[in-house]
């Protein structure tokens, strides 16, 4: 069980999986609590291979996931999720 008041920083390399630890972290919280997971999207599309990996992100998630994208206002994102969240992924 996690509990709801823990913060976990996820780090790693580029395409270690981080995305995917913090979107599994995130979804126990929210089952354990009955709330919903957020994600704040903050990367950008400016080639083709980070649109094809945004994608993948984005199909990883299910319907279950409020995704709210904002490449730099990081603390308008967290205020924009209202609190309605569980637990957030940051990525």
């Amino acid at each position: 069980m996690i509990p709801e008041s823990s913060i976990y920083l996820v780090t790693g390399g580029a395409r270690s999986g981080k995305s995917a630890l913090a979107e599994r972290l995130v979804e126990r919280l929210a089952r354990q609590s009955g709330g919903q997971a957020v994600y704040i999207a903050t990367a950008q599309a400016y080639d083709d291979e980070m649109t094809q990996r945004i994608g993948l992100h984005r199909a990883r998630r299910d319907a279950g996931w409020r995704t709210i994208e904002e490449p730099r206002e990081l603390a308008q994102a967290l205020a924009d999720s209202d609190g309605q969240g569980s637990g957030w992924s940051i990525a």
